[in-house]
C-alpha cells in the first residue's frame, strides 16, 4: 500500500473513531446526568462509596490487567505502543457512573479520553497500524473524547496533541485530531446533548489595576493546579505504603472521604459540582469552596475511585477566581472564567488547548487576560501535573546534545514530596 492510500485509510479510521465517540459521550453525558440527579434527590447514596470503591478495585485488580492505569496507559500507547484492552473502555464508563452516584468527587474527562484511547487502540490493533499511525489514530482518539465531551471541538483537537507531551506538539495528528474532535462533538451535539455555557458579564479596558488583579490571582490558580496535582500523587503513594492491599485500601479512602465530607458539612461538593461554576461567574461563592473541593476530590482519586479531573479544576478555578473577583471588585465573571481554564491548564499542562476552551466558550472579549493567566499559572505550576506518564521533553539533553526524556511520575517519585510521602507512611506502620 503507498503512503497516500495509507493516509487515506487512517483519516477514515479517524472519522470512524470521532463518530464512535460521538455516540458513546452521548450515552456517558445522559448517563452522568441521571446517576447525579438521582443522587442530589437522594442524598443517601453517598453511603454506597465503600462498596462502590471496593467494586471498583476488586474489578480492576482481577480483571483489569493494566487498565487501573487509566488515562496514564493511553498515554504509554502512544509512545511505546502498550497494549491497550478492550475492556478498559467498559470498566471506566460503568465505574465512572458508579462514583458519581455515590457522590465521588470528580470529572468525566477520563472516561471520554480513556474510551476514545481504547477504540482508537482497537481499531490500529485490528487494521495492523504500524508505530507512527497507530500513536496518531491514538491521539486523535483523545481528541475526540475531550471535544465531544466538553463541546470543545478545537480545544479537544489541540489536546489530543499535548496531552501525552510536555514542551511539545505532536504536529503529525494536526489533521487526524481536527477531524476525530469535530465528528465526534457533532454526533454528540445531533443526537442531542446541550453543554452548559457561561458568560463573562464584563471585561474591563486594559489598565495596570485589572492586570495586576489577574496576574495576582493567576499566582493562586498556578498554585491551586499544584497542590491538586502533587496532593492526588502523593496521597496514592501514601496509602500505598501505608496499605499493602488494595481492597483494603479502597475501603480505608472511602471512609476517609465519607468523614471529611459529612464531618464538614460538605455533601454540595459531591460528584461534578456544576453550581461551583455558575457561583463563580455570579460572584456568590465563599473563599472556602474552592479548596473543599480541592480536598475532597484528592480524596476521592486519591482512594482510587474512576474519574476525572477537569470538571472539578474548572470547579476550583472558577469559584476562586469569583471569589478573588469579589474581593479586588474586578468582574467576578472576568476572574472566574479565567481561574476556570487557568487552574485547568496548569494541572494538564495543556496550555494551548486550554487558551482554545477559553476562545470558544466565552469568544475574544477576555482573550488578553486568559492569555496572562494561562501563562503566568502555567509558569508558577513548574513541573507538576495530574497524567504521571506524561514525557518532559523540554531542557533535558546530554553533552553531545541527545535528548533525555523522563515522565512526570518520575520526577515526582525522585522530589522531596516523595521522599517524606514514603517516609511518613513508615512511620505511622511502625506505630
Amino acid at each position: 500500500m503507498d503512503k497516500w492510500a495509507k493516509r487515506i485509510r487512517l483519516l477514515l479510521l479517524t472519522a470512524v473513531t470521532g463518530i464512535v465517540m460521538g455516540v458513546v459521550s452521548m450515552l456517558f453525558l445522559r448517563s452522568l446526568g441521571f446517576v447525579t440527579n438521582l443522587r442530589q434527590r437522594q442524598p443517601l447514596f453517598i453511603a454506597l462509596l465503600p462498596l462502590v470503591g471496593f467494586g471498583t478495585v476488586f474489578l480492576y485488580t482481577r480483571f483489569g490487567k493494566n487498565a487501573q492505569k487509566g488515562n496514564n496507559l493511553i498515554i504509554e500507547s502512544v509512545h511505546q505502543s502498550t497494549h491497550v484492552p478492550l475492556r478498559m473502555g467498559l470498566f471506566t464508563f460503568v465505574c465512572t457512573i458508579l462514583t458519581h452516584l455515590a457522590g465521588g468527587s470528580a470529572g468525566r474527562e477520563g472516561t471520554a479520553v480513556q474510551i476514545g484511547g481504547t477504540v482508537a487502540n482497537v481499531l490500529g490493533d485490528r487494521f495492523r497500524l504500524n508505530h507512527s499511525n497507530r500513536r496518531i489514530l491514538v491521539m486523535a482518539g483523545i481528541s475526540a473524547g475531550f471535544g465531544s465531551v466538553f463541546g470543545v471541538p478545537l480545544a479537544g483537537a489541540f489536546f489530543g496533541m499535548e496531552m501525552c507531551f510536555v514542551g511539545s506538539l505532536g504536529y503529525e495528528a494536526l489533521l487526524p485530531c481536527f477531524i476525530a474532535s469535530f465528528t465526534a462533538d457533532y454526533v454528540t451535539r445531533a443526537l442531542g446533548i446541550i453543554h452548559a455555557e457561561h458568560v463573562i458579564h464584563a471585561v474591563p479596558a486594559i489598565g495596570w489595576y485589572p492586570v495586576l488583579i489577574v496576574v495576582l490571582a493567576s499566582i493562586v490558580f498556578g498554585v491551586l493546579g499544584r497542590l491538586f496535582a502533587v496532593g492526588i500523587r502523593a496521597l496514592k503513594l501514601f496509602y500505598a505504603r501505608l496499605v499493602s492491599r488494595p481492597l483494603l485500601r479502597v475501603l480505608v479512602g472511602s471512609a476517609v472521604v465519607l468523614v471529611v465530607m459529612l464531618g464538614l458539612r460538605a455533601v454540595a461538593f459531591a460528584g461534578l459540582s456544576d453550581w461551583m461554576i455558575g457561583s463563580g461567574f455570579a460572584g456568590k461563592v465563599h473563599w472556602y469552596d474552592p479548596l473543599l473541593k480541592l480536598l475532597l476530590t484528592v480524596l476521592t482519586l486519591g482512594a482510587g475511585f474512576q474519574g476525572g479531573e477537569v470538571t472539578p479544576l474548572f470547579d476550583i478555578g472558577a469559584s476562586m477566581g469569583g471569589w478573588i473577583g469579589q474581593v479586588a471588585h474586578v468582574s467576578p465573571s472576568l476572574l472566574a472564567a479565567t481561574g476556570m481554564i487557568a487552574v485547568f491548564g496548569c494541572a494538564a499542562n495543556t496550555p494551548l488547548a486550554t487558551l482554545m476552551i477559553g476562545f470558544e466558550m466565552f469568544g475574544v472579549g477576555a482573550l488578553p487576560y486568559e492569555v496572562i493567566a494561562v501563562f503566568v499559572s502555567y509558569y508558577v505550576s513548574g513541573y507538576s501535573g495530574i497524567y504521571g506518564a506524561q514525557r518532559i521533553t523540554i531542557g533535558v539533553h546530554d553533552t553531545v546534545g541527545k535528548r533525555h526524556e523522563r515522565t512526570l511520575d518520575a520526577v515526582g517519585n525522585q522530589s522531596l514530596t516523595g521522599h517524606l510521602i514514603g517516609k511518613l507512611a513508615e512511620k505511622i506502620k511502625s506505630r
